[in-house]
This record gives C-alpha cells, structure tokens and sequence, in this order.
C-alpha cells in the first residue's frame, strides 16, 4: 500500500534519484560532445582503462585527455546511478510500464559503453585497415543512443511528477499526439544527420560574410555526400522548428485545419513556452556553430539543448497521450 501512495503522491526518493541521474547525463553528454568537438575521442587507444589506469599521466594537464577521460569517469558513474535507478523502481515503483522504463534506462546505459568500448578498440589506430568505417558505425549509434538515453531519463523523471498525475485529468487535443510524434521522428532524423557528420568531421561551415538567410541552411562550402548531410541536417532543422512551433501551438488550442481555438489543458501552455525558448536557444546555437566553426563550445551546448528539445518534445507527447483516454 506504501508503493501505491508514492505512486499516486509522487515517490520523492525516485523523483530525485531520476532528477539527479537526468542532471547527470547531460554531464556525459557534454564531456562526450566536447571530446568529440575536439578531435579528442583516440586520446587513449584502450577500453574501458585509459593507458592501462584510472589515473592516467597527463589527463588532468593536457586537454586532449581530459576531455575523453573525464566523459569515461562521468559515464561511469551514469551506470552506477542507471543500476540505483533500476533497482529502486524495482523496490518501490508499483506501475510495470515506468519500471520497465528504468530498466530501459539501465540497458541503454549499457548499450552505450559497449558502444563507446567498440568505437575506441575497433578504430583505425588500433586495428590497421584503409578504412575506418567500423569505428565511425559505432561513434554514430554512441551518439544517437545518448539522445535517447537522456529522453528515456526525462520520461521516467516526468512520471513522477504532479504534472503527470494532472494531464491525466486535463487531456490534450488529438491533433497534439499527431503533430508530438511527427516532431520527435523530425527531430531524430535531424539528430542522425548531425552525428553521422559530427562522426565523420565533415561539418560543413559557410565560408565568408553571410549573402541571405538561407546561407544557414544551404551549405556555401564542399560537394558531395558530405555537402549533402549538412543540406540535410540544416534544412531538417528548419522543418523540425516548423512542426515543434505547430506542436506547441496545438498543445494551446489551436485548431489548425480552422485556424481556431479550443480548450486546451492547464499544463500547456508551461510546456509550449519551454518548447519555445527551447528551440530559440538551439537556433542561435546553430547560427553560433556556423559563424564561430573554430570555437567547439557553440557546437557543444548546441548538441546539449537538441537533447533537451527531444527530451521536451517527448515528455510533451507523453502527456498528451496520457490524457488520450480521458479524452476518447
């Protein structure tokens, strides 16, 4: 009967263990963002050791090793909190579907260092060979599996929330779950472009003064299969902005094929603001990734804030989906 009330009240032990471990991956994504800004991800050429230590000479002094060291000792103890979490929500958590969330949370947290393990032991440094697309495979689902470690996280916090309990009471309108799951697939794919160019360095930077604003979207440099991922991910950004700004005007009621207003639930329009200043800070992070291509910070808090906005966008979808039946 305990586990029932926490679930109903909201267990405050997993809510902030789930809080803590969401804090903390974005952590790991940021040193893994940074290490891989920087060229740094072959710093060591072993796994999960760095030069057969914990402690490796020069980490703490030389910027290549401290930024692929740190993201090591970080992601460790994400699967230290991802184990806890789990464990936990097997403990105290009455609802099958938000435990097995936090078991998910746990696999993809294993996932990710057998991914990472592979990127670093299968790369061209270590086994010779022409090419090194083995590694690059393997950095790409590093990359995409740590977007979706941290929206799973931001699923199981939001589950233990007030907000959860009242969306249930205060359901969406049914356009909201469409335009929710064209968003977070938009959104995806433009993160797939991002990693398989980030992954590849064949980021694409407009060269000179800007002519027009579509100067952001259409690359003015290079040719080719690199020439087109940027095409893609830039103009995938622009049709992702576009349906996360109808998303969160549907979650206000706005009716779009009238073009009028309906009821909309009370937690609305908290979540479409968070959306908007959300995909205001990604658009002049990217504006700052192109005009500042030798500064690695822009680029870095650029891929913290489109995990963000995934994450955002699928809480908010799950919320409108937990009002379905209410509204049915």
């Amino acid at each position: 009967m305990t586990s029932i009330h926490h679930s109903k009240a909201g267990d405050r032990i997993l809510f902030g263990l789930s809080l803590f471990a969401l804090l903390w991956s974005f952590g790991v994504l940021q040193a893994g963002g940074f290490t891989t800004s920087i060229n740094a991800g072959m710093a060591f050429l072993d796994w999960p050791l760095s030069n057969g230590s914990v402690n490796p000479p020069g980490w703490l002094t030389e910027s290549d090793k401290f930024a692929e060291h740190s993201h090591r000792l970080a992601a460790t103890g994400l699967g230290i909190l991802a184990i806890a979490l789990a464990i936990l929500h097997r403990l105290r958590e009455p609802r099958r579907g938000v435990r097995l969330a936090a078991y998910g949370v746990l696999g993809l947290v294993v996932a990710q260092g057998g991914l990472g393990g592979l990127r670093v032991l299968l790369d061209q440094l270590n086994v010779g060979g022409e090419s090194n697309i083995k590694a690059v495979s393997f950095a790409i689902a590093h990359a995409i599996n740590a977007q979706l470690t941290v929206t799973l996280l931001a699923c199981v916090t939001l589950t233990h929330t007030q907000l959860w309990q009242r969306a249930a009471e205060n359901p969406a309108p049914a356009q909201s779950r469409s335009l929710g799951v064209i968003t977070l697939a938009l959104l995806f794919l433009v993160m797939l472009a991002a990693a398989v160019m980030r992954q590849n360095r064949a980021t694409l930077w407009a060269a000179g003064e800007m002519t027009d604003l579509w100067g952001y979207f259409i690359p003015s440099v290079g040719e080719g299969w690199m020439w087109t991922i940027n095409l893609l991910h830039r103009g995938g950004a622009l049709l992702a902005g576009i349906s996360i700004t109808l998303f969160a005007n549907s979650l206000n009621g706005l009716q779009l094929h009238r073009w009028r207003r309906l009821p909309h639930p009370q937690w609305a329009a908290g979540v479409s603001i968070i959306l908007a200043v959300t995909l205001s800070l990604q658009i002049l992070l990217g504006v700052l990734a192109i005009d500042r291509p030798a500064n690695p910070h822009p680029r870095t808090i650029h891929l913290m804030v489109a995990a963000a906005l995934l994450a955002t966008t699928a809480c908010a979808t799950l919320l409108c989906f937990r009002g379905a039946k209410n509204s049915a």
